[in-house]
């Protein structure tokens, strides 16, 4: 964003809108490179864009969970998502509800993981919290891309599950 830009900007609102916009034309433009017209690879690219602005722009990124994203750009990435989810067959429903899903998973999760208080994987008590325990190696990559991906998959293959007939 230019200091032109800025100063044209009226009010607060429209200064947090006109952030959040110039952040998720960085996400669409990743989207942009991938000449795929799957759904499940839109999807990807974009959780993968949203996810790499959101380390870029940790300070930032908040404001894209806690106000609505109606701008052009957003909408915009939106619709190609949707577009080639209807073209694939998924209900109508599905379609609906599938961005709420990715988009809450994401916020969610990029939250946890650029908030500005480190996170980790506690050390449990085995007498309390046994399954823990036996669970807390498989959490070692707390954090990581590889973790990101696991995470991803599983929320793209709820939304596969329920496209299935």
């Amino acid at each position: 964003m230019r200091a032109a830009d800025v100063a044209n900007i009226k009010g607060k609102a429209a200064l947090l809108d006109a952030m959040s916009e110039a952040v998720l034309a960085e996400v669409a433009a990743a989207a942009d490179d991938d000449a795929s017209h799957h759904w499940e690879e839109i999807a990807r690219r974009t959780a993968h864009g949203y996810r790499e602005m959101a380390y870029r722009h940790p300070q930032v990124f908040p404001l894209l969970v806690t106000r609505a994203q109606t701008s052009p750009v957003a909408v915009s990435a939106l619709e190609r998502l949707v577009t080639a989810m209807r073209e694939a067959g998924l209900s109508d429903q599905l379609v609906a509800d599938a961005p709420m899903v990715l988009f809450s998973f994401l916020n969610g999760h990029l939250l946890a993981r650029t908030s500005d208080a480190p996170i980790a994987v506690p050390a449990f008590d085995a007498t309390a919290y046994p399954a823990m325990v036996a669970l807390s190696p498989l959490m070692a990559d707390f954090g990581s891309l590889t973790e990101f991906d696991r995470m991803l998959d599983t929320v793209l293959a709820g939304i596969k599950d329920q496209a299935a007939p």
